[in-house]
């Protein structure tokens, strides 16, 4: 689940910078080509499974970010705290690395 969850931050920065690039150059006649932006983009979704993709897409939808951090305990998406024991769980691989609060996909934090 680790390497989903990277994976699944990986896309929604390249979405955000994306996203971006187009808001600030929507006027210019300078705009850059997003088309390799975008080959990227579809090559980091196909290192997600689909299920989580499925997931991912609906939570990005639904809320700005699909993808927080793990902060001293806390989700940074929902500003909530995560117990002790489910984020024990994630870390050992039994528990899908999720905020168990608001469903985001959430990034735990290193020791």
């Amino acid at each position: 689940m680790e390497k989903t969850v990277h994976s699944l931050y990986a896309l929604q920065e390249l979405e955000l910078v994306l996203a971006e690039t187009r808001i600030l150059h929507q006027q210019a006649p300078e705009a850059p080509n997003t088309a390799a932006f975008e080959a990227k983009l579809d090559q980091a979704r196909k290192r997600v499974p689909k299920e989580h993709l499925r997931r991912y897409e609906l939570l990005r939808r639904n809320h700005q970010l699909a993808v927080v951090r793990e902060k001293a305990g806390s989700c940074t998406g929902c500003n909530l705290n995560v117990p002790q024991g489910d984020l024990n769980r994630m870390r050992r691989g039994e528990m899908d690395w999720v905020c168990p609060n608001c469903a985001r996909f959430i990034l735990l934090a290193t020791d």
